[in-house]
């Protein structure tokens, strides 16, 4: 039976892998900083993976036969995991690295590793870069990426879906940037993420060095508040104004004129079988959430100057 350990597995996406992992019949092992009651449907170790010497030790009791990172975004990080972890596979859950690409949907190759050393300090994406940098690097370590967009979906700590949510729930009109609402969207589905990092898992698939997008095919964010209204049962009152008039905090999802226009899966779905789900059962599932939950965007204060810049249109 292979075994995997899942650093950040009792995270948005973690929970998610994990079970889907599972459910392909592989011993699951959670991994995270604090110590927690994670249920019966997997096992836990609590360690801080920034601590070199605890990671180790860490590897050296679970000894597993992949390595699911969904916790990394520091290029030491990943030099110390290739130091240390000795299985058959890596999995680095990386985020949107790619240039900007002007309305071009983003394909694997599309990013290029960085040139030199990395600055001291690093934020999420740029981080992300640079693992994926460290990672090129290791031409004798098994690794693989799996590069997901803005993912949603129940317990989504970061509130971006319900920034749309609200606003279509409030019956009051929406801004959109008039560029790029039509544009395919850069989102996914929690569940079709821990997906096809569970597939990315398999070491059975030629994946070794290899970077897979993983993605909503042909979702608009024209096509994701329409698809929210049907939920409700609401009107839509889509707004199209200039992307820089859009308040930042109404538009968590873009997309920027500047960025890619969605990811390209076919890598993914030819080599891993991977599939995305269809919008309306995230919605489904994401929206029986949000009526228990009712989370609310911090965007959402703002909503009154969206109001006001709607008028004036």
């Amino acid at each position: 039976m292979t075994r995997a350990l899942v650093l950040g597995g009792a995270g948005f996406i973690g929970v998610a892998a994990c079970k889907e992992l599972m459910r392909r019949g592989v011993e699951t092992i959670a991994a995270g900083r604090k110590e927690r009651p994670y249920g019966t449907f997997t096992s836990y170790v609590a360690f801080d993976r920034t601590d070199e010497d605890q990671l180790a030790r860490a590897l050296a009791q679970t000894q597993p036969d992949v390595l699911l990172d969904l916790a990394c975004y520091q290029p030491a990080e990943v030099k110390a995991v290739a130091r240390h972890f000795i299985g058959e596979r890596y999995v680095f859950v990386s985020t949107g690295v790619y240039p900007d690409l002007h309305g071009k949907p983003a394909r694997e190759d599309d990013f290029k590793p960085l040139a030199g050393e990395p600055p001291a300090v690093l934020d999420y994406r740029e981080g992300k870069r640079w693992c994926e940098t460290a990672l090129a690097r290791l031409e004798d370590f098994p690794w693989t990426v799996v590069r997901p967009p803005a993912v949603f979906g129940p317990t989504d700590h970061t509130l971006r879906i319900a920034a749309y949510i609200q606003r279509v729930a409030d019956g009051g009109p929406l801004l959109v940037p008039a560029e790029t609402y039509e544009w395919q969207a850069g989102l996914a589905w929690v569940k079709d993420i821990g997906f096809v990092c569970a597939l990315a898992c398999d070491p059975r698939k030629n994946s070794v060095h290899k970077a897979y997008n993983a993605a909503f095919e042909n979702v608009s964010l024209r096509a994701l508040v329409e698809g929210i209204a049907r939920a409700l049962g609401k009107p839509v009152r889509l707004h199209p104004v200039p992307f820089a008039e859009v308040p930042e905090g109404a538009r968590p999802y873009g997309p920027d004129p500047a960025r890619s226009a969605g990811y390209v899966i076919e890598r993914a779905r030819h080599e891993l079988g991977f599939e995305p789900s269809a919008l309306e059962d995230a919605l489904a599932e994401t929206l029986a959430w949000y009526r228990v939950a009712h989370p609310s965007h911090p965007g959402y204060a703002g909503r009154a100057r969206e109001l006001e810049i709607a008028g004036a249109a």
